[in-house]
């Protein structure tokens, strides 16, 4: 009777562990799918968060801004690839983003003393150039190409450092400086 009695008991533990073991079981792997889902969520907004913010210059920018930025490209670097051209390109949007600088692209562009073509406002005799100016800038605005300039404000084809600023990276025929 004792050894029938011990077994019970020793049976009766056994399907309480087991029936609580199940359950601990199936709440811990509840509370893990949900823990997996909150960090999914999480890391998903993050990524596009920062998706967002690399987006270089996403922005819009009326037809006027982006035939100075066009043009600015096309005047400035119509002999260079195009990753010499997004410099520009960038380097224009850069000051934009500035506040030493005007608040839209062709109050960058046609500031004093900045872009020497705007003095003589030059005609575009290149249409193929200009074309690829114009494409590459609207690329930029919608955020396909990231800043190749690391911030540059300022570039210049002499390969002369302006005082007060570190040169970022020069691409064909031309230096890119930021401020130190």
């Amino acid at each position: 009777m004792l050894l029938f009695l011990f077994t019970q008991i020793q049976e009766l533990i056994l399907t309480n562990t087991k029936r609580i073991h199940n359950r601990i079981h199936k709440h811990m792997t509840s509370i893990l799918k949900y823990a997996v889902l909150v960090l999914s969520v999480t890391l998903t907004a993050t990524l596009q968060a920062k998706s967002i913010n690399d987006s270089s210059h996403a922005q819009k920018l009326s037809k006027v801004q982006i035939e100075c930025l066009s043009k600015a490209a096309y005047h400035e670097a119509k002999g260079e690839s195009d990753k010499g051209m997004l410099a520009v390109i960038h380097t224009t949007l850069n000051r934009v983003k500035d506040t030493r600088f005007p608040k839209t692209v062709c109050g960058v562009v046609y500031q004093k003393s900045q872009y020497s073509w705007t003095k003589y406002n030059p005609k575009v005799k290149e249409q193929e150039q200009y074309a690829r100016a114009e494409r590459l800038a609207k690329e930029v605005i919608a955020g396909k190409h990231k800043d190749n300039t690391n911030g540059a404000l300022f570039f210049n084809s002499l390969h002369r450092k302006p005082s007060g600023t570190v040169c970022t990276v020069r691409i064909g025929g031309h230096s890119f400086y930021k401020p130190k």
